[in-house]
């Protein structure tokens, strides 16, 4: 079955990519398009909130009063392929989408023996008990200059606010390129902090990084009351930014990605399918976006075998497919197409494909991301 990928034909495709063009050339930096139509500015908090899709805050928008009055119609776009906090974030910071910055997924093939997990920044090896690569360097991981380094050399002052646990970690390090990085001891420190970040004598970015939202929805899943506990703090948090801003400053507020609940109907175990098992040398990625990796001699087969199995309900393409028809961006390195599995599997509904054993707590989340599905792809753009 063939995806429909008319959205990457769209000019915010990627969307995460495209949005940091298009906020870098409102804030007066050259060389950056601006697809999204921005309005020139001197001064923007870009706030993110992990895990708020479009469809989710709809849904629950008595619960955001703040961020649902901001809400119209035109303020949607796709985040980009996978629809995971890894390879977003890393498109965000770097203007540029996952083929280019090489941060293909939550885990992906880091080469033969080894999967590399950006946001730990760790490897393991793909079969127990082998011998597993060293994690690289994270300050040469993106090989491009980022987005955000071409604007700091013009003048630019970019900051990122972020939950002080994450302030110095090898994620940090190898996406957040020309900013300064401001570790807040708590979310009740982002206003000012933010407020410090832009009240500068230089057109000036503070990216402000909202971590909860995401972790409650992965292990209660979406609109749970845990989750909707999470998405009034997110609410009030946006409130309080936007309350301390410097006079003529922008707030944008918009995701990294949706969630979803599966549907156990169309879930899939991969570990209690040897059918699916049969030629696969790894699997990795996440749940709702996997990469597959194969015995190179068997691909014609293995995948005609997974898309027998997986029917209408999944979409399966090769990696030739899979670049050509845009799903990792229009650029794509060497580095970053080595690290795509040799299939690419995506669930067009509520489906995933999980490994009770290899993955047995990610297994049991209750919300999850990754695909092409509106749920996991449309975020909101909110402005004021």
């Amino acid at each position: 079955m063939a995806v429909k990928m008319d959205v990457t034909q769209h000019q915010t495709w990627p969307g995460l990519a495209n949005l940091s063009h298009s906020v870098l050339a409102a804030l007066g930096a050259v060389g950056f398009r601006n697809p999204f139509g921005l309005t020139p500015s001197s001064a923007t908090c870009l706030l993110l909130i992990d895990g708020l899709g479009h469809g989710l805050l709809q849904q629950h928008a008595g619960h955001a009063p703040f961020l649902a009055a901001l809400m119209r119609p035109e303020g949607v776009f796709r985040v980009g392929f996978p629809a995971t906090t890894a390879s977003s974030l890393a498109a965000l910071a770097s203007g540029l989408g996952s083929g280019a910055h090489g941060i293909v997924g939550c885990s992906f093939a880091l080469d033969a023996d080894s999967e590399f997990s950006p946001l730990t920044w760790s490897c393991a090896p793909f079969v127990a008990g082998q011998a597993v690569t060293q994690a690289p360097p994270p300050e040469r991981f993106i090989v491009p200059q980022t987005a955000w380094e071409q604007a700091t050399e013009q003048g630019l002052r970019i900051s990122t606010v972020m939950p002080a646990r994450y302030a110095e970690s090898a994620y940090t390090r190898a996406i957040y390129r020309g900013s300064q990085i401001l570790g807040a001891p708590s979310y009740y420190a982002y206003p000012e902090l933010v407020h410090q970040a832009l009240q500068v004598n230089a057109p000036a970015l503070c990216f402000a990084y909202f971590a909860d939202l995401d972790f409650a929805g992965h292990l209660f899943g979406p609109g749970s009351e845990p989750w909707l506990a999470q998405l009034r703090v997110a609410d009030r948090l946006a409130e309080g930014i936007f309350q301390q801003l410097p006079a003529g400053a922008r707030l944008l507020v918009t995701a990294d990605h949706g969630m979803l609940g599966l549907d156990a109907d169309a879930v899939v175990d991969f570990d209690c399918e040897p059918g699916l098992q049969d030629g696969v040398l790894a699997v990795a990625g996440d749940i709702r976006a996997r990469h597959v990796y194969v015995d190179p001699g068997r691909l014609d087969r293995i995948q005609e075998r997974w898309r027998d199995r997986l029917g209408e309900a999944y979409t399966v393409l090769n990696k030739a497919d899979a670049i050509g028809a845009g799903l990792f961006g229009d650029v794509m390195l060497s580095q970053a197409e080595g690290r795509i599995g040799d299939l690419i599997v995506v669930p067009n509904g509520a489906g995933g494909i999980i490994r009770s054993e290899v993955e047995s707590a990610a297994s049991r989340w209750l919300g999850h991301h990754g695909a092409l599905t509106d749920a996991d792809q449309v975020v909101p753009l909110l402005m004021c």
